[in-house]
């Protein structure tokens, strides 16, 4: 009897792009015009590809859904994690964050997770600027003493401009 995880890994490498959740938006014919154009779409295959690593790397904490599990900690990217990609300090966060910077994606792979991730559970960033491998690669290696207290900074940030992130709550007393 195969486990559970190899029989859902094998199913997952069995998927057609048509099973991978599509991301909103429209693109121009080519993605873009280089690595600092606006993305509002992948091409099937980057979606798939990403859908997949997602899968694999990100889903057994955030969900297939994207859902999170905020009594574990684990923040929803519902409706939030476009928010924290339409900032310099956000998008740093997320490509450090312990569980992106210390996958076992390459750079190019993470970026193209993380761009699938804003663009499927947003919500919609209008001038979203896709991550790129140079970005990844450049951020990744500086880990953060304290994840938690940066989240917190970033909510503070955001919420003083009317925008609000999915609870966090890794690192709280359960009693707050």
């Amino acid at each position: 009897m195969r486990s559970g995880i190899a029989l859902a890994t094998l199913a997952l490498l069995s998927w057609s792009a048509a099973a991978v959740p599509q991301v909103r938006g429209t693109a121009p014919a080519g993605g873009g015009k280089g690595p600092d154009a606006s993305v509002r779409k992948l091409s099937p295959a980057q979606s798939t590809a990403a859908y997949k690593d997602y899968m694999l790397q990100c889903a057994g904490c955030h969900r297939f859904d994207g859902g999170g599990a905020a009594r574990r900690g684990v923040p929803s990217f519902r409706g939030s994690i476009g928010l924290l990609a339409d900032t310099p300090a956000g998008r740093d966060y997320m490509v450090r964050v312990p569980g992106a910077a210390q996958s076992q994606l390459s750079d190019a792979e993470l970026a193209n997770v993380l761009n699938w991730a804003v663009l499927t559970y947003g919500p919609a960033v209008p001038d979203f600027q896709a991550f790129t491998a140079a970005e990844v690669g450049a951020a990744r290696p500086h880990r953060f003493n304290d994840v938690a207290r940066v989240r917190r900074e970033l909510a503070g940030q955001l919420a003083r401009k009317g925008r609000v992130l999915a609870p966090y709550t890794y690192g709280m007393n359960p009693a707050q």
